[in-house]
Parts: C-alpha cells; sequence; structure tokens
C-alpha cells in the first residue's frame, strides 16, 4: 500500500500535513506515552481512532513528526541540565 507521500512532497488533499500530526501526536502522547515505541503505520492509526485526526496521515510524516518531537524534547533536556551546570544550588 503506497501512502501517496514522498520525502519533500506535500501530502495529498485529504492528508493531514505537518503541523497538524504534530499537534496531533503531541496530544496523542499526552494520553498514551507508548505511542514513542510504536512504528509510524500503528502511531498514524492510533492518531485517526482516538479522534486527533480526520484523516490517516502517510507514515513517513508521522515518523519524521515523532522525530522532530524527540529532537525537541532531547534539546530541552540538555537545556535544562545546562542551566544546573551553570547554577548549582
Amino acid at each position: 500500500m503506497t501512502s501517496g507521500y514522498t520525502p519533500g512532497s506535500m501530502p495529498e488533499k485529504d492528508q493531514p500535513g505537518f503541523d497538524q500530526i504534530l499537534r496531533a501526536l503531541r496530544e496523542g502522547l499526552n494520553e498514551d506515552p507508548r505511542l514513542k515505541g510504536m512504528p509510524a503505520e500503528e502511531v498514524a492509526r492510533r492518531l485517526v481512532k482516538g479522534g486527533h485526526l480526520e484523516g490517516e496521515p502517510p507514515p513517513p510524516l508521522v515518523a519524521e513528526a515523532l522525530e522532530g518531537l524527540e529532537a525537541e524534547e532531547q534539546s530541552l533536556q540538555n537545556d535544562e541540565l545546562s542551566s544546573e551546570d551553570a547554577n548549582p544550588t
């Protein structure tokens, strides 16, 4: 099955865009943090099933959004560690 998405292309008209997927992922992860460990295809299905998205997004776009969230989270953790090292109590 093909999703109609290739890296660098825009999603099809009836598919959610990257920002929508990112927002839905944040909501979904708040409800079920286990989504992080699931394959992108399963995450996509669960976001639709959970009512976070109306249409199933392309799994490569979901994987990209998951990676972005993980990088963002890692950056925040590094910032917290840096500020703790700079200002020991």
